[in-house]
């Protein structure tokens, strides 16, 4: 059966069992291993060495745009194909934003570059000299996440303002729709925006402390139903969480079953979220080639592998995803 039909099949599933709950196989293969980890993981105090690599993605026209280590900025096509667009020498760019025909590449000390729809890109005083982990547009302000819990807001011609938010971690991401914003610490905060100047904060750890395992997050994707945010807990599995409005937080089981039918665990940490809203399923891009489908059947969950290197970042167009990460890997995946 293909791809794309096992999909269709799976939310139809979906569908029956929020009444007749039933057993789901998948069609993906697994990495075999523990799941007892006793150890406590802080992604505060991890390496947060970037390897060379993409780090982000974005659709951009009919294809992607990719950034990564090396100052990097490639323009990817829907086959993989990768066309070197810019190189800034001695950059390190972690995300980037794509808004009309403009594309923002941002990154470590402050870095950002500009360009207006040619291979032209210029440099832009992002307002901080911070290290910058993440991008979004919203309310036609671009809203940046950055080290120390600062939040950098701009217009689209470059011209930003600081904001320091009294938090204990990094905001490493940053995801909007047009209602509001919201983002996320490798502390276990979430913030979020409905003007893009005054943020609320919530100490999730704090909040359901007994209640769920300390978490340390690595994402947001704010769709049109849900936030999403998604990393690690202190006992090193890692997390991913759902919510209505912000409030109320429910976790989402991240097992998934092999071909024998037998259960397992995601256990690498998941870098980024993506959310096909036609198939109605959530992608996780893992670190060691892991990419987790989770669609409304939660136990119709899959797991796919990839070549072991760090999968950083995921988009998704015209029902197809690419996948980036650590060695400037490139994986299109047509549904």
């Amino acid at each position: 059966m293909s791809f794309k039909g096992h999909r269709i099949i799976l939310l139809l599933l979906g569908s029956i069992l929020l009444l007749y709950p039933i057993e789901c196989s998948s069609s993906f293969l697994v990495l075999d291993g523990s799941t007892n980890s006793k150890n406590t993981f802080d992604l505060r105090t991890a390496d947060k060495t970037i390897l060379d690599g993409y780090t982000d993605v974005a659709k951009y026209e009919d294809g992607f745009i990719a950034v990564g280590s090396n100052g990097q900025i490639d323009r990817i096509s829907k086959t993989g194909e990768i066309n070197k667009y810019h190189s800034t020498v001695g950059a390190k760019f972690k995300c980037v934003l794509t808004h009309d025909k403009q594309i923002i590449a941002a990154g470590d000390n402050g870095d950002m570059l500009i360009s207006y729809g040619s291979e032209k890109f210029e440099k832009i005083n992002s307002g901080t000299d911070g290290n910058i982990n993440s991008l979004t547009w919203f309310d036609n302000k671009v809203i940046a996440g950055a080290d120390g819990g600062e939040i950098l807001i701009g217009n689209n011609i470059g011209e930003f303002k600081s904001i320091q938010l009294n938090l204990k971690g990094d905001v490493v991401s940053v995801s909007a729709n047009a209602v509001f914003c919201f983002g996320v610490t490798n502390a276990g905060e979430i913030i979020h925006t409905t003007d893009g100047e005054n943020w609320n904060v919530f100490d999730f750890n704090q909040e359901y402390k007994g209640f769920y395992k300390t978490c340390y997050f690595t994402s947001v994707l704010v769709t049109e139903r849900n936030i999403a945010v998604t990393g690690i807990k202190d006992d090193g599995l890692p997390v991913f969480m759902l919510s209505n409005k912000g409030k109320v937080w429910s976790e989402r089981d991240l097992s998934y079953k092999d071909e024998q039918g037998i259960k397992d665990y995601l256990k690498d940490l998941p870098n980024d979220i993506f959310y096909d809203g036609l198939y109605q399923q959530y992608y996780l891009a893992c670190e060691n080639g892991k990419l987790l489908v989770l669609p409304t059947c939660s136990h119709c969950n899959e797991l796919a592998e990839f070549p072991e290197v760090n999968l950083a970042g995921i988009s998704g167009i015209n029902e197809m995803l690419m996948i980036v990460g650590e060695g400037f890997f490139v994986k299109p995946i047509s549904f």
